[in-house]
């Protein structure tokens, strides 16, 4: 059976007029970590937001275990379930609570009865190091605990990817860290990861590959050693300069 979990052929998404993805060819396999850096306005949340259909290509073809997701109608709510998505914002329902926010996808959506539901988003508050804050709000947490919460609740649903939105561009400095200390042992235990960021640390650190976007276009594609110490392309060159 084939390990590549996600295949991305010739796609372009354009806005009115302005062409935002060009031509992008990616493959992730299963149990890989693939960053996406790049400058803002280069695509890289647009293709992101195409992977998970909440944006719907322009062109091309998105394989998920060899189906083109693109062509799925109003089956894309379970290929959902197996490509979940963290965003920038936290997206958590405000008058729920912690514990209420986890189980109300796996409930809704898989018909999970409500004590394993319970017991299922406990281990995984145990998981992102909240179980103490169970009964709390959102809106009594930091945002870094709520980006915990929103990756626990990402979980619940038993994905077998996840994607990243910048998931630490909203948090202060000094929270960036307990969120990416989760995503790191999510990629130890094989979780496949598309992660689009700027934390360059992280990106050496776990990523099995690099890719770099600007203009629409991926640019290069590599290692964390040849996208760091040996990027190949001018413009991978003069970003890296500029953010390291």
């Amino acid at each position: 059976m084939s390990r590549c979990m996600l295949e991305i052929k010739n796609l372009s998404k354009s806005f009115g007029d302005l062409e935002v993805l060009r031509d992008i060819n990616l493959s992730v396999q299963k149990g890989e970590v693939v960053v996406v850096i790049g400058p803002s306005g280069s695509g890289k949340s647009t293709m992101l937001r195409c992977i998970n259909l909440l944006e719907h290509p322009g062109g091309g073809e998105i394989l998920y275990q060899e189906q083109d997701i693109t062509k799925l109608g109003k089956q894309v709510t379970e290929y959902r379930k197996r490509a979940g998505m963290v965003f920038q914002k936290f997206n958590l329902f405000p008058l729920k609570t912690v514990l209420e926010n986890i189980m109300y996808a796996p409930m809704q959506l898989n018909k999970l009865p409500h004590k394993e539901a319970i017991t299922q988003a406990r281990e995984l508050l145990r998981k992102v190091g909240l179980e103490s804050k169970e009964d709390s709000y959102p809106s009594s947490l930091s945002g870094g605990q709520q980006q915990r919460v929103a990756i626990a609740r990402a979980l619940a649903m038993q994905p077998d990817m996840l994607l990243f939105d910048e998931p630490t561009s909203a948090l202060d400095p000094e929270l960036v860290g307990d969120v990416l200390e989760v995503m790191k042992q999510l990629a130890v235990e094989g979780m496949t990861m598309v992660v689009v960021t700027h934390e360059m640390g992280f990106a050496k650190e776990v990523a099995d590959r690099i890719v770099f976007m600007d203009g629409g276009y991926i640019v290069e594609v590599g290692s964390p050693v040849e996208i760091f110490s040996n990027p190949k392309n001018d413009r991978t060159r003069a970003f890296l300069a500029r953010v390291l």
